[in-house]
């Protein structure tokens, strides 16, 4: 859907005033030969002799963008904004860029600068509706994505996202209007076969839901994420060894992806094999290092390996990243008391009492009935 998103426009600048239009101009043309690095260094080259040119900026970016260094996408994109802050163009790519390296919270702001000024409006409002749904912001994403819909049927990922949407802020009449929607233009989706497969999953139909997600992956076989949720809900069944192949298929097609690696390592684990799961989880770790349920995999699987002073660290971090739950800080007690630790061993235990004493006193609250339709405050 986003093939023409970031349209980086690479204007030949004819050689002329100055050096730096020579370097832009050579810059353009080696971008279009797809020469890419070396577009880099001639924008590079020529933004030292005219550092105040958003555009070269901006291209800049793009190149940057094309390559996936988004962190050096970003630093451009938000010098060509410094430089040009009403230019709806470089809002529209900022925004894009920080919503890829998952910072979807300030993407909107760039975003909605982009919407506002008519950037695009199909493009934009769907992008936004994304970032909400990153969110789970549910009604925003929705409006925003129903404004990318407009007066058309709405393309795939289009509707796909609002069915899930309206599902989540409790709106099924309209969850089922997309459903309807979808089922009559695009029949022969992959997004649809994933779409029943969760709402089999929903209702406890496992071989639905497993008959629908192969199919979904039989129609877009190299899609991302697919074969992670049929390994997801192999898991989730405890059926651990048919996990292992579409995880790993996942692992090859999208290498990026953490939680694969982190299911992969959780299946290897709990079959016994501490040495491969500390391999998967590890990776986990290295791709998020924010990734707290891998970071206690990884010192759990230390442990099974006797390697308890390399568990600590692990269990630490763990604990920090998952604030509120006993199990780090469990492992942690136990690990420090088996190094000879004991003050510390025995200040993690009592961590863990008093997180379960003040859960006991919550239990009440959190066994009431939730308000329909509430959502999470941004």
């Amino acid at each position: 859907m986003w093939g023409r998103l970031l349209a980086a426009a690479f204007v030949t600048i004819a050689a002329g005033a100055d050096t730096a239009d020579m370097h832009f101009a050579h810059a353009a043309q080696l971008a279009q030969q797809g020469k890419l690095e070396s577009a880099v260094a001639e924008y590079r080259a020529g933004l030292k002799l005219r550092p105040g040119d958003p555009q070269a900026f901006n291209n800049l970016g793009a190149l940057y963008f094309r390559q996936r260094k988004l962190q050096s996408a970003i630093g451009a994109f938000e010098q060509a904004h410094r430089l040009d802050a009403r230019n709806s163009e470089i809002d529209f790519n900022l925004g894009l860029a920080l919503f890829q390296t998952g910072e979807a919270r300030r993407a909107i702001g760039y975003l909605t600068e982009a919407s506002r000024a008519g950037y695009d409006p199909a493009e934009t409002h769907f992008l936004l509706g994304v970032c909400w749904f990153e969110l789970e912001q549910w009604r925003q994403s929705a409006a925003e994505l129903e404004l990318a819909r407009g007066d058309q049927p709405g393309t795939a990922e289009t509707l796909f996202l609002l069915v899930r949407a309206y599902r989540n802020a409790k709106e099924p009449k309209k969850s089922l209007d997309a459903v309807a929607q979808f089922l009559k233009n695009y029949p022969e989706s992959p997004l649809l076969h994933e779409m029943l497969g969760e709402a089999h999953d929903e209702v406890n139909e496992p071989q639905g839901a497993e008959a629908e997600l192969k199919a979904a992956i039989a129609g877009s076989p190299s899609a991302p994420q697919l074969h992670f949720l049929l390994g997801y809900f192999y898991w989730r069944w405890t059926r651990f060894e048919e996990a292992i192949a579409p995880l790993q298929e996942e692992v090859r097609i999208n290498p990026g992806f953490a939680p694969a690696y982190f299911y992969l390592g959780d299946v290897r684990f709990r079959q016994g094999k501490a040495e491969e799961a500390a391999g998967n989880f590890a990776k986990a770790v290295a791709i998020d290092p924010t990734y707290g349920e891998a970071q206690l995999g990884l010192g759990k699987s230390y442990i099974e390996l006797k390697r308890p002073k390399e568990a600590v660290p692990l269990f630490r971090r763990a604990a920090e990243l998952l604030p509120g739950r006993v199990e780090p800080f469990s492992w942690l007690g136990r690990t420090l008391l088996q190094l000879g630790q004991e003050a510390e061993g025995r200040k993690a235990l009592n961590e863990v009492k008093r997180l379960n004493a003040a859960r006991h006193q919550t239990l009440p609250a959190i066994l009431k009935p939730a308000a329909m339709g509430s959502e999470s405050s941004p």
